[in-house]
């Protein structure tokens, strides 16, 4: 019986730790879309839920397919906006082995791995939709190459800080004239410089260039790679060279039926499993991609 309690106080221990670690593990890896996306939880959300806040326009869904990469799916504005509310789950077994060896540290380094990829996983399904969707060429800020003397020039002669930062205004312009002023810009960070550098002000061939006005919150998003068990997962990013510009809230709204929760669901004394540990979250995005986004092509380094 001493054995039996041994075992039922580890369990307890591990129970909380888990939760912790867990927490820790999501501590790595920030948030990103919090400044794009409205929340909305709701216990009661079915599992395809009338959009009934949108207007028309496209609409990115997710389904999960165990193991493999997440895939979307875009729904046009004819069959109405939809957002499909789907379940996500990781879990684990730990050993009388794992208790006996003193090897719970794994168990640390799992629940660790967990909470990254449940944030990881977060980031992929709000952002990834924003920089794959097929924009059409209206929403599409095609690279302007600016010579250092200020005239239209080629990528072979342009200057780079001119050329992104005309690129850049214009596409502030476009989403402007077509009445979906954006001041978010997602890209990635190999362009961070770049980006930043063109949109401050600066001194060229005797010419002053003012600070450009109109973004103010940049989020680099370059995807992510986590490894969970014997699974690898991939998640892709902004590729670099693109932006896009997006007004934020009123079209982006992050669907919560079930936040991150963890449960314990017993052992298996045939198998000497002493105990399973499952994490499951139900969420869903919708995103009105063609209301709200200006995608932007950087001018190169030629």
């Amino acid at each position: 019986s001493g054995e039996m309690v041994i075992s039922t106080d580890v369990k307890r221990t591990l129970a909380q730790k888990t939760v912790l670690d867990v927490e820790l593990g999501r501590e790595e890896v920030p948030l990103l879309y919090a400044p794009i996306y409205d929340t909305l939880t709701d216990a009661n959300f079915p599992r395809l839920l009338d959009a009934k806040w949108a207007n028309e326009g496209a609409v990115v869904f997710l389904e999960h397919l165990e193991g493999e990469e997440i895939k979307f799916g875009s729904l046009n504005a004819k069959e109405g906006p939809v957002a499909r509310l789907t379940g996500y789950s990781a879990g684990f077994q730990w050993t009388k082995e794992t208790e006996l060896f003193n090897e719970i540290y794994l168990i640390d380094l799992f629940n660790r791995a967990f909470g990254r990829a449940h944030n990881i996983l977060l980031n992929h399904i709000h952002l990834n939709p924003i920089a794959k969707f097929e924009y059409k060429s209206t929403h599409i800020t095609q690279p302007k190459y600016i010579k250092t003397d200020g005239s239209n020039g080629t990528a072979a002669t342009a200057n780079l800080y001119l050329s992104t930062r005309e690129t850049l205004k214009q596409g502030i312009m476009d989403s402007r004239t077509a009445k979906r002023p954006g001041n978010i810009l997602l890209a990635n960070s190999a362009d961070q410089y770049q980006i930043e550098e063109a949109l401050q002000g600066a001194s060229i061939a005797a010419t002053n260039y003012k600070a450009i006005a109109g973004i103010d919150t940049i989020i680099y998003y370059d995807g992510d790679t986590e490894q969970v068990g014997d699974s690898i997962y991939e998640f892709e990013g902004v590729k670099p060279g693109e932006a896009f510009l997006i007004r934020p809230k009123r079209g982006f709204q992050e669907l919560v039926k079930v936040p991150l929760r963890i449960e314990f669901g017993g052992g298996d004394i045939t198998r000497l499993i002493e105990d399973t540990m499952v994490g499951y979250t139900f969420r869903g995005v919708f995103a009105a991609l063609e209301e709200n986004v200006q995608k932007i092509v950087l001018p190169g380094r030629e």
